[in-house]
């Protein structure tokens, strides 16, 4: 609303500059309106005396001087018939006029018409000549013509407090200019640059601002001195047309812009004093309490509204009840894995106990064949201790290293084999399982070792050599290889592909949804396991 008022004050303020420039100009150009004005005047009275005293042109002429000299306003008096023919002037004898320039035109189309003189008569001084049509019962018999001496015209003006445009033009209606006159010391006339009377497109009343001949800004204001036959054409100083209020036409808007940015600073600092400040505290709050878990301290409540003290509220009691329950989760999963502990201890314990029980079986048996067999289900039963104490040992129960599982049971089958000189090597990385995928792997590891150092052997002057690696491939597969040196004993590697140890590997493998390959030479016998890795932890079913 105040731009708007704004606005209109500007546009009034800018209308009603135009109309002052207006009227001074029209103050200015008052004494060239009375001097064409009382021409007319005095040409229309002429008209109904020189109908009567055209009879007697001697008598007429006659007249016309001695009008001349009592008036002193005029140079040059006469009456034009309809043929161009001046039959009665002040002059004396009659003229013909005929061939001036204009003058078919002047005498088809009768008006009043103003115009330089065309009169070649030098003492005359004559400066404007006046046409006053006339007519007798409506028929048009000729004009009466009138020049005006310059002396009555572009007179200087004398000092006044009236304010004066820096220089006056008047033109008649087809552009020919009628007077001059400056109130300069030099007596300069200003015009606008390439100033045509044409481009005024008949705009008679109107001001504008553009460059003079001399490239100066100024103000020129266009006035009808005798409406539809002379105009003025005033030139003035810029200031008159551009008051303060027009030159910084910024200004006006300067105010409300201002009150709009107050606002703004105001609405900002009332937001940021009394919300946006303690909702950073209580995002400061709720940051803090994520990093050490401790409960927020309460802030002035005063300075608080309801909502924000409400909220407040609201996020200690939810930090407390989350604490609580975060409580309530570290001791009821301090207690899971306290259990899951003591349950793979206990099975491991059980599993030694039955690992006993066969070792005191195997020193009783009398029968090589009874003994091997029981070594080999005691190696399995030991195989599934050792993934028991991994679980139980490690912090995080759902999975288990095979990377140092596999190790430790390889060294003890290595320590309970019958082979000497045995050159072992290995080369496991870090596999995590989880105990579904442990428990077969660790069995067809087993199951790898146990028939490796069964039919382990070498070529002759050889020591016997034997090589275990465990690889993560990807993210996804791992592989497991067992490599052991063979002698002439290979075709009882071949023969034991159909036995049970051939069908665990392939059944243990199976579980770990692996694939198994072995490749043969007539010194190294090779078995390569690749197996997925899973990421998922899988329950196992009830039953």
């Amino acid at each position: 609303m105040s731009v708007l008022q704004t606005r209109d004050l500007s546009y009034e303020v800018d209308n009603r500059s135009e109309l002052a420039l207006l009227a001074l100009t029209n103050t200015a150009a008052v004494s060239e309106r009375q001097v064409f004005e009382r021409a007319f005047g005095a040409a229309q009275a002429l008209t109904a005396v020189l109908q009567l005293m055209l009879v007697e042109p001697e008598r007429c002429g006659n007249y016309l001087r001695q009008y001349i000299d009592e008036t002193g306003s005029y140079s040059f008096v006469g009456f034009l018939n309809p043929a161009g023919v001046m039959v009665c002037s002040s002059g004396g004898s009659d003229f013909d006029l005929s061939g001036w320039t204009n003058l078919t035109e002047q005498l088809g189309s009768p008006r009043m018409w103003i115009e330089p003189t065309r009169n070649t008569n030098t003492d005359s001084g004559a400066a404007i000549d006046v046409l006053f049509p006339s007519y007798q019962d409506g028929t048009f018999r000729g004009y009466i013509a009138m020049s005006l001496p310059r002396a009555e015209l572009g007179v200087p003006w004398l000092p006044s407090n009236t304010r004066r445009p820096l220089s006056l033009t008047t033109y008649n209606d087809q552009g020919d200019v009628l007077t001059t006159v400056s109130s300069t010391a030099d007596q300069t006339i200003y015009m606008p640059q390439n100033f045509r009377f044409e481009r005024l497109n008949e705009n008679w009343t109107q001001t504008f601002i553009a460059n003079n001949q001399f490239g100066q800004e100024q103000a020129f204001a266009v006035v009808p001195v005798v409406p539809g036959l002379v105009y003025a054409l005033a030139a003035w100083p810029v200031e008159y047309r551009k008051p303060a209020i027009g030159r910084l036409s910024g200004a006006p808007m300067l105010f409300p812009f201002l009150m709009f940015v107050a606002s703004l600073a105001v609405a900002y600092f009332a937001v940021d004093r009394l919300v946006v400040r303690h909702v950073k505290k209580l995002r400061n709050k709720v940051q803090a309490f994520s990093r050490t878990r401790r409960l927020p301290t309460t802030s002035d409540q005063l300075s608080l509204s309801a909502e924000l003290q409400d909220l407040e509220d609201a996020l200690a009691e939810m930090a407390f009840h989350l604490l609580d329950d975060e409580a309530q989760m570290e001791d009821a999963l301090r207690e899971k894995n306290v259990l899951l502990k003591e349950v793979h201890h206990r099975v491991r314990n059980n599993l030694q106990l039955i690992s006993s029980i066969m070792n005191m079986q195997i020193r009783k048996a009398s029968e090589p064949e009874t003994r091997d067999i029981l070594r080999r289900l005691q190696e399995r039963v030991m195989s599934l201790s050792s993934v028991h104490k991994s679980l139980y040992q490690t912090e995080n129960l759902s999975r288990t290293n095979a990377g140092i599982l596999l190790p430790d049971l390889f060294e003890r089958l290595v320590a309970g084999s019958h082979v000497t000189d045995l050159n072992y090597t290995y080369d496991f990385d870090e596999v995590v399982l989880f105990p579904d995928q442990a428990v077969p792997l660790t069995l067809l590891a087993s199951e790898l070792g146990t028939n490796a150092l069964k039919f382990m052997g070498a070529p002759e002057g050889e020591a016997p050599h034997l090589f275990v690696s465990l690889k993560q491939l990807d993210a996804g597969t791992a592989r497991l290889i067992c490599e052991n040196s063979v002698g002439a004993n290979i075709k009882e590697f071949e023969t034991n592909e159909a036995g049970l140890g051939a069908q665990l590997i392939r059944a243990f493998a199976t579980q770990l949804n692996g694939k198994v390959e072995t490749t043969s030479t007539d010194d190294v016998y090779r078995t390569e396991v690749t197996f997925d890795v899973e990421d998922t932890f899988h329950e196992p079913a009830d039953h």
